[in-house]
Formats: C-alpha cells, sequence, structure tokens
C-alpha cells in the first residue's frame, strides 16, 4: 500500500488579511511556523519515506519543519503550487468585488466554472495537479509520502480521487497545516482525515479561515 499525507501549508500575513495568494511567494508568519511545528508533532512518529513540496516558500518551509531531524530531502514539485491568480494576486475579496464585480462571490460558490483574468481555472489546476501526483505514485510505490501544497490545488487531487466535482472545492476546506490522508492500494483510492486539524489548538487556528463566502 502506498500512504500520502497531503497537508496544507502554515499561515502567512496574506492568509491573516484574506489576501488572495496563488503564485505570490509569500513566506510562513511567526503563527504559521508554530502552526507547522504542531504538525511536526503530529507526524512524529509516522515513518516518511519522501517528502514532496511547492516550491513556494510557504509550502516548502512548512515542509522544513514538518521534517524535523529527518534525513530526508525535500523534492519541490511544480505541479504542486497553488492556482495562478493573475491579477486578482494581492487583492482581498472587497478590492476584487470592485475591480471585478460579481467574480468574487461566483469563484467561491461554483470555482470549478471561473477563468480568473491572468490566471488558471481550476480545471487546469487540476490537470497538472494530477499528473504530478501520478509521476510521485509511480516512483513512490510502497512508499509513505508527505505531500506540501496549497488548499486550492491540493483540493482538486482530493476531488478526482474522491470522484468529485470541482464546484465542491471550498465545501471540504483544509484549514493552514491541516491535512488529508489517501491509501492507494491495487489502484483503488481511500480518503481519510480530509480537513484533520485537531493537532492544532484552537488558539493558533484562524477564526474565519476565508474570505468573504457569498455576498
Amino acid at each position: 500500500m502506498t500512504t500520502f499525507y497531503f497537508v496544507r501549508h502554515g499561515e502567512t500575513s496574506w492568509n491573516a488579511l484574506h489576501r488572495m495568494q496563488g503564485r505570490a511567494d509569500i513566506p510562513l508568519s511567526e503563527r504559521g511556523k508554530k502552526q507547522a511545528s504542531f504538525a511536526s508533532d503530529f507526524f512524529r512518529n509516522i515513518k516518511i519515506d519522501s517528502i514532496y513540496a511547492s516550491p513556494l516558500k510557504r509550502a516548502f518551509e512548512t515542509a522544513s519543519i514538518i521534517r524535523g531531524k529527518r534525513k530526508i530531502p525535500i523534492i519541490p514539485e511544480k505541479g504542486l503550487m497553488e492556482a495562478a491568480l493573475g491579477r486578482w494576486d494581492g487583492h482581498t475579496p472587497e478590492e476584487i468585488d470592485e475591480l471585478y464585480p460579481g467574480e468574487y462571490d461566483v469563484w467561491r460558490n461554483t470555482p470549478g466554472e471561473v477563468r480568473v483574468d491572468g490566471g488558471e481555472t481550476f480545471q487546469q489546476v487540476q490537470d497538472r495537479a494530477w499528473e504530478a501526483f501520478q509521476k510521485i505514485l509511480a516512483r513512490e510505490e510502497g512508499h509513505t509520502i508527505l505531500l506540501v501544497s496549497h488548499m486550492g490545488c491540493m483540493s482538486t487531487i482530493l476531488l478526482k480521487a474522491a470522484g468529485l466535482p470541482l464546484n465542491d472545492l471550498w465545501k471540504r476546506p483544509i484549514n493552514n497545516c491541516g491535512l488529508a490522508r489517501v491509501d492507494v492500494e491495487n489502484g483503488e483510492m481511500t480518503i481519510s482525515d480530509w480537513g484533520k486539524d485537531d493537532y492544532i489548538p484552537a488558539e493558533w487556528k484562524m477564526s474565519q479561515p476565508f474570505g468573504r463566502v457569498k455576498k
């Protein structure tokens, strides 16, 4: 059996302000580093054979903190990068409302049907993320793998594995340093602990993890 642990990166200053951060390379905040240390504690007694991470700082640093003292290289994988958000990057929902009226609400309610100006669709994200996931699966058969990525990107993989539509993306949120486990055996995928983050104390979680859902 091959086991994947998908982990979302820790909090950044832009997360705290609900600023869109697709390819913007924002590092972890001190809170994000602390969240990653709680995740590291969770994984302390779990055998990990390989670690792959989005090369964006917030994900790669999270992977490094979770790795701890293990002598395992962190392999950067561009297919695990967050969705490119084009002209939305760095803007809050309120700013997007002013610049692109109505588009943010569509993005939050039917994300599978939106193309952000200058960015990727979630179908494009899913296609390249799934390709990366399958490549890693073929290379790491029989191993336990840690994948550190982003809410949008990793959710597209999980949705495809579960046979769910992209429009369900925000219905199964994964908070900062939350995880999901995927076991693969004989071609069958089983998802468990989707959104698990009970190893992070409540005071270290964002009270409102995402921006406005509907105006």
